[in-house]
């Protein structure tokens, strides 16, 4: 059964409340943090109380419950730039990819991009990950690299394996 519960997030001075949908006290507690973290506040507090669903309490519901499949699009309703999902909150703008992987504490070093090719994809599945905007490849990619490069095997297999020109394999591994 989901209990419904509300969070007060305070930065700078700045309020807001975000509904929250959780098993019990302590999923709803966990949940709090997680959101906190994901939206930099400096503090927040749990309600035992409901508050009005949002775009973002929905996807946080859905990451809390890790209701999303490889195969769907979740697609963003709420508002974006550019044509990239974002939300206003705590008088600053998130975009919601890195929000997700902030909640999920996932390290986001790299840029993250929807690999479904949908710019309002927010299913954390749909993610790719790449050093920079015109990077060819993943950081996982580079990874791979190396550890073909390391083992001997030749710069040309190397890039026919992951789909880049020979050059772009001498770049990461003169880096």
């Amino acid at each position: 059964m989901h209990t419904q519960y509300s969070i007060t997030l305070e930065k700078n001075k700045t309020k807001t409340v975000l509904a929250i949908t959780a098993n019990d006290a302590g999923h709803a507690q966990a949940q709090s943090r997680d959101i906190a973290r994901a939206l930099r506040a400096d503090r927040f507090e749990l309600l035992y109380e409901e508050a009005k669903e949002t775009g973002l309490s929905r996807l946080f519901k859905k990451l809390a419950y890790n209701e999303f499949d490889h195969k769907t699009c979740e697609l963003w309703e709420e508002g974006s730039v550019n044509g990239v999902p974002v939300t206003y909150m705590l008088n600053n703008r998130f975009y919601v990819r890195p929000v997700v992987l902030d909640y999920l504490d996932i390290t986001r070093e790299e840029v993250v991009s929807p690999l479904c090719g949908n710019k309002m994809c927010v299913n954390p599945y749909h993610n790719k990950y790449k050093a920079t905007r015109a990077s060819k490849l993943s950081g996982a990619d580079m990874n791979l690299a190396l550890a073909f490069s390391s083992q001997g095997v030749p710069v040309k297999e190397i890039a026919k394996v992951l789909k880049v020109h020979r050059s772009t394999i001498y770049r990461i591994l003169n880096k």
